[in-house]
């Protein structure tokens, strides 16, 4: 080969927008195959480019397909520089020829992606988030406590269960903490290419609650135990959950903010991956 003319005619094919361009354009020969470097500027954070067509015309004539290209020609999904190697001796074999390549790119949204998160915070540690991420996309979430599946039935002010009706007498136990649950459903969006805001609404409880065990007779016998809630901090109702998410590669970090029936405020953390 002796000789390529450095004529580019680049045609943009956009399923989305027409803002896209390329640019700097660059063919060389490297070793016995082609080098084409050139820039992509434009792309949306929701868009990328689902395939790079390049085609060539031969001392002026129709422009043909060439399908014996390597690189970056399936993995464009930001801004930035590229390069596309033409194996041209797999395909046509030539010498002194004249070559212009014409560039074609086919842009497209992004595709939703599965993730899934760990999330909790001081009164629901254990908690699980799970939705898809995109321009617009939706999430489910269910936090508790390790004392979720314990049922308070009576009532307690300060040292005192209010509601006790049975026999006997009880003592409180040093066992206490928060008996709470939440399940949530909401919605994604995108603010820019790796930052999410999400917001979502649902319903949550949360008792503070403290063990007590029962005794009757004298001598006295025990008789079992029992749970009482506080009346003070219990809380149960709607509740809306908020914050922002980034992803970093695959990974998935966040942080929010809650309020139940607007009483009770607190925060969620979350960490989980990407697919």
């Amino acid at each position: 080969m002796k000789k390529i003319i450095f004529t580019i005619i680049v045609v943009i094919v956009s399923f989305v927008a027409n803002s896209q361009t390329v640019s700097e354009i660059v063919p060389s020969v490297a070793g016995d195959k082609i080098q084409i470097n050139f820039t992509v500027s434009g792309l949306k954070y929701f868009q990328e480019v689902k395939k790079v067509g390049v085609s060539v015309s031969r001392n002026g004539g129709d422009f043909i397909p060439i399908k014996e290209i390597t690189g970056d020609n399936w993995d464009i999904y930001k801004d930035g520089r590229y390069k596309i190697i033409w194996d041209q001796l797999k395909e046509v074999s030539f010498t002194g020829e004249d070559l212009i390549f014409e560039i074609t790119l086919l842009i497209d949204k992004k595709k939703k992606s599965f993730f899934i998160m760990l999330a909790g915070n001081d009164v629901t540690p254990i908690g699980l988030r799970l939705g898809l991420l995109g321009k617009v996309g939706f999430y489910v979430e269910a936090r508790s406590s390790l004392l979720a599946m314990q049922n308070p039935g009576y009532t307690y002010v300060g040292s005192t269960i209010i509601d006790y009706d049975k026999p006997g007498f009880y003592e409180f136990s040093d066992k206490e903490g928060w008996q709470s649950y939440t399940a949530l459903v909401g919605v994604t969006y995108q603010l820019f290419r790796s930052g999410f805001v999400y917001a979502g609404c649902g319903y949550g409880i949360e008792n503070y609650i403290m063990e007590f065990n029962e005794y009757e007779g004298s001598p006295e016998t025990s008789t079992g135990t029992g749970w009482a809630k506080s009346e003070e901090y219990s809380n149960a109702g709607v509740e809306l959950d908020a914050g922002i998410m980034v992803r970093i590669n695959k990974f998935v970090l966040g942080a929010g903010g809650t309020a139940l029936n607007f009483k009770s405020f607190g925060w969620t953390a979350s960490f989980g991956y990407s697919f």
